[in-house]
């Protein structure tokens, strides 16, 4: 399973985390939320349910990008997901 990196081609955060990803060689899936009411259904389904989103749960808020790591595990840290393929970096806007 490789990395996955759920966001919106709207959001900073998610096209710099691509192009990190990208310039180490590592060419994560891409789940793009606003493609369409499917994936956005997936996306609250993850916001609502994963302990990942715990602090975020009744406030009403977005968070992009976040990952599905390798292992299944998922973060809102671009520098833990990163880290997990072997990138010192992080996002500007994290």
């Amino acid at each position: 399973m490789a990395i996955t990196v759920y966001g919106t081609t709207l959001c900073p955060a998610t096209l710099q985390a691509l192009s990190i990803f990208t310039a180490h060689h590592v060419m994560p899936d891409f789940v793009n939320v606003t493609g369409s009411i499917g994936l956005m259904k997936e996306y609250t389904k993850i916001r609502e349910t994963d302990l990942a989103f715990r602090a975020l749960w009744g406030s009403g808020q977005l968070h992009f990008p976040f990952f599905r790591l390798e292992d299944g595990t998922i973060t809102l840290s671009a520098k833990e997901a990163f880290q997990s393929v072997g990138i010192d970096a992080d996002l500007e806007y994290d």
